[in-house]
């Protein structure tokens, strides 16, 4: 069948994209072939079947509803059931006991049950929805054709005519599973309901799950938001809402979910909601205990066993998961969203190859499956399978031309093709051509002393070459990296074997440091076969940043010593949490923090090789808690081993705290008072910086270089608002206390990755000095973060030119040059120069480009002649 209802392709499911999407391009003209498949979004929120009280219906009737949406399924059924025995034709009695049924996972009772109700509600829309989510969870085919035929021929005949916005909505939803654009259906169907007096509840509900479907959390959001403002007590718009933040703000998704709960304590959506927060979390033992309350209720119901054998193969138990998924598929044979749900969670994991495997078998179940067909294109883009992926991205599109992801997917693929292509036998290098010509080589020497060096120390071997990827635009690294154009905040991100990251020219960032830490990533990742949980990857990273540039990395700050000593710090048996329930910048960066603090804990107490045995350990299929148990531990009892290393991390946390306070009162002062209180105090690390700043806006250049330079004798490195150094540097700078300055900077510049001012100036002052080592040391700190500007190229080339060092002047020059300096003649000039005694044909060619500039470029004309003739072959 047409429209992607054929093989019973679903109207609901649980999972959702991995990555976030942009905006809903519903005005887009492509009409969609594959609808149904996108509304399998959402589980059973995104059932055809809504239940509304019918005008005539007595009280009894709305008593059931009432039950029904308080989670009581069982007195629901049963109070349906006597309302639809007394009156055949009350089409709400119908349709609250087989929703009941289903719940209740009573599959074949209930589409017993919806054939029965057509006999008595013949023109009943609602119930001929219902009636195809029935024939799905039985395998009835025949009568979910029937009733697919019956919804087309009421929807062609009758919808021209209603006006009742109830109906309307009903009618809409018939018209999206028949393949009508859902912006048609969106301004016709649904907008009418929204709008009307008294709105229709479901036309909130089926808006908001036709926005999750497309990806557009944010108007999915909006909706339900609405929704609650006009129903404010009901369950399935408070689900509706958390599941807008499954890719969002987890806490907003657990507050929401939990809200739903209290409204109805058996609501299966929001329960599902909460199973995979805390798979994210890995917070493993309570998924289990909230996925065997949601199996007690409906053993049946496919989304949580499919949840149950994500969690089996999370625990290498390969035979339950089977059996899981087998128990999954019982009633309803060709559930494609049942391998969909256990590929993308295991694809969340980093374990690309399983998760598309499980891909692989959903499009077998069902091919039109346009979910598992993107899934299943990302792992293999993810995985470096590029020409499948794009294929299947194209397909995916070309299936539902209102999907964002695809979309966002088959448009960036034309501007990936026109990137550069640098290579080496270990990498592929991809960036844009006029950054590659500038700083392509450099990046590839970083990139292949990172393999020397980490390869070498956690003994690991690379069988194929890893991409890399630098892209010039934001938008296209977010689309490749997360599958929507506005994800801010990331600068690199590693799959693997493809690593991403933003061009340096998009944000002041160390981009060196940034490939550096993602190729960590890749080590870490294959030497544990992708399983591992992000901190104890991110922490690894961090560390190994520091390892080999001291400035690089994380490091204690003002606000981590707050949080610290506030016992804010998570727990390593709970570490990944600090990640998943960051709910802004400084929260992700204290979660970075507190990763590199929990691996620097692990090393410093049991040593690197038991860190690497972890990873080797995490690598057989070891649950993390479990392997650090067994790795740090092994004859303790696992809670008394994870107990011991979670009392000792955090132990280990607050002396660093501690350390970092050297003894200074590091509380800021809350008001005038307090603050006034804290200048009185010599240990108060506020009140003495409040009073250096005062120098500084009384021009007392003398006294504040005295008040800075003992404050920064006493107090640690602070970054940002509260630096010492950077107000110590201008002070001396004004009293022409040049190396008092000098060394101010330095200390900015060994402990920030990308300080441009504080390595600018030095730079200058290095340059003044006719110190040419340290202006090539100081050029080649602000090219790690700036490589597109020339001032350092520039420099690079003159101190290499000063210590006589020519391969350096000619590779600065020509980098130089690629950036369209004014004085070109002059730099193709030196660059031959520096290239005359290595390379004659390329110094040849150097000063030709000079006089073609410059003919009368006198110095040139005589290097042009002292160069050896060429000689001609024989």
């Amino acid at each position: 069948m047409q429209n992607g209802l054929g093989n019973f392709a679903p109207a609901s499911c649980q999972s959702r994209q991995s990555a976030k999407r942009a905006h809903m391009r519903l005005g887009h003209t492509e009409r969609s072939t594959s609808l149904t498949a996108r509304l399998a979004r959402v589980a059973p929120l995104a059932l055809a079947l809504t239940l509304s009280v019918s005008v005539s219906s007595a009280a009894t009737s709305a008593e059931a509803l009432a039950r029904f949406r308080q989670g009581d399924h069982a007195k629901a059924a049963e109070l349906a059931a006597l309302v639809r025995e007394t009156d055949p034709s009350d089409e709400s009695a119908h349709l609250v006991e087989i929703r009941a049924l289903i719940e209740l996972g009573h599959y074949e009772e209930a589409h017993a049950r919806s054939l029965a109700s057509l006999e008595s509600t013949r023109a009943s829309i609602r119930l001929r929805l219902a009636g195809l989510e029935t024939a799905r969870l039985v395998d009835d085919r025949e009568a979910f054709d029937a009733r697919l035929v019956e919804l087309r021929t009421i929807v062609v005949t009758q919808a021209r005519f209603v006006r009742d916005p109830a109906s309307l909505v009903a009618i809409g939803e018939a018209a999206l599973l028949l393949g009508v654009e859902p912006r048609l259906v969106l301004e016709n169907f649904f907008k009418l309901g929204r709008e009307a007096t008294p709105p229709v509840r479901e036309a909130f509900l089926a808006a908001g799950r036709l926005a999750l479907a497309k990806g557009d959390d944010a108007l999915a959001s909006r909706t339900f938001q609405q929704g609650i403002a006009a129903f404010p007590d009901d369950a399935d718009m408070w689900a509706g809402i958390a599941a807008a933040f499954l890719e969002g703000d987890r806490s907003k998704l657990v507050e929401y979910a939990e809200h739903a709960l209290k409204l109805n304590p058996a609501h299966a959506t929001a329960a599902l909601l909460l199973v995979e927060h805390a798979i994210d979390a890995e917070r493993y033992a309570e998924a289990r205990e909230t996925l065997d309350e949601i199996l007690r209720r409906n053993p049946r119901r496919a989304e949580a066993l499919a949840f149950s054998a994500v969690l089996a193969l999370l625990d290498n138990d390969e035979a339950t998961a089977a059996r899981r998924r087998a128990d999954a598929l019982l009633t309803w044979s060709t559930n494609a969203r049942v391998d969909h749900i256990i590929g993308r969670k295991l694809s969340q994991k980093y374990r690309f190859a399983e998760g598309a495997a499980y891909q692989r078998r959903a499009l077998e179940l069902d091919p039109t499956f346009t979910l598992a067909k993107l899934q299943l294109a990302q792992d293999l883009l993810r995985l470096g399978r590029d020409e499948e992926g794009w294929s299947l991205a194209a397909a995916a599109h070309q299936a539902d031309g209102y999907d964002v992801a695809a979309y966002n997917l088959v448009s960036l693929r034309d501007r990936i093709s026109s990137l550069t292509e640098l290579r080496t036998p270990h990498f592929v290098l991809r960036m844009s051509g006029p950054e590659a010509a500038v700083y392509g080589a450099r990046a590839l020497a970083l990139l292949e002393e990172a393999r020397v060096s980490l390869l070498s120390r956690y003994d690991l071997e690379l069988e194929e070459p890893v991409a890399v990827e630098i892209h010039p635009d934001p938008k296209d690294f977010a689309v490749r990296t997360f599958g929507m154009p506005d994800n801010p905040g990331f600068l690199g991100v590693c799959f693997g074997p493809l690593i991403t990251i933003n061009s340096p020219a998009t944000r002041q960032a160390n981009w060196e440091a940034v490939l550096w830490h993602e190729f960590v990533h890749t080590v870490t990742l294959s030497l544990t076969r992708n399983r591992m949980p992000r901190w104890l990857s991110e922490g690894i990273s961090v560390e190994e940043e520091t390892r080999r540039d001291a400035s690089w990395g994380q490091r204690m700050t003002l606000d981590y010593h707050t949080r610290i000593l506030a016992g804010r710090m998570q727990p390593i048996s709970r570490m990944s949490a600090a990640f998943l329930e960051a709910s802004d910048g400084e929260d992700l960066q204290f979660a970075y923090f507190q990763s590199w603090l929990a691996v620097r804990y692990l090393i410093e107490t049991h040593g690197f090789e038991k860190l690497r045995e972890l990873l080797v350990t995490l690598g057989t299929g070891r649950a993390a808690n479990d392997a650090l148990a067994s790795v740090y531990a092994a004859d303790a009892s696992p809670a008394a081993a994870l107990e011991a290393l979670d009392e000792g991390f955090l132990g280990f946390a607050r002396d660093q705290a501690r350390q970092f306070a050297r003894g200074l009162d590091l509380s800021a002062p809350n008001d005038l008072l307090e603050g006034a209180i804290a200048r009185l105090n010599p240990r108060n690390f506020f009140g003495r910086l409040t009073v250096a700043r005062s120098a500084v806006e009384a021009e007392d250049w003398e006294q504040a270089r005295s008040l800075f330079a003992r404050l920064a004798e006493e107090a640690p490195y602070l970054p940002g608002e509260y630096n010492l150094h950077r107000p110590l540097a201008a002070a001396c700078r004004r009293l022409l206390d040049t190396d008092g300055e000098r060394v101010a900077l330095e200390t900015i510049a060994a402990h920030e990755s990308a300080p441009v001012d504080a390595v600018s100036r030095l730079l200058e002052l290095a340059r003044d000095s006719g110190d040419h080592a340290a202006a090539v040391r100081w050029a080649d700190r602000w090219l790690a973060v700036h490589p597109l500007a020339p001032s350092p190229w520039r420099a690079l080339l003159d101190a290499h030119e000063a210590l006589g060092q020519s391969q350096g002047a000619a590779l600065a020059g020509q980098a130089l040059l690629k950036l369209e300096p004014p004085d070109r003649p002059s730099i193709h000039y030196r660059v031959a120069r520096a290239l005359r005694d290595s390379d004659v044909e390329a110094a040849r060619i150097n000063v030709l480009l000079a006089l073609e500039d410059a003919p009368r470029f006198r110095e040139a004309h005589e290097l042009l002649l002292s160069l050896p003739a060429k000689t001609s072959a024989r």
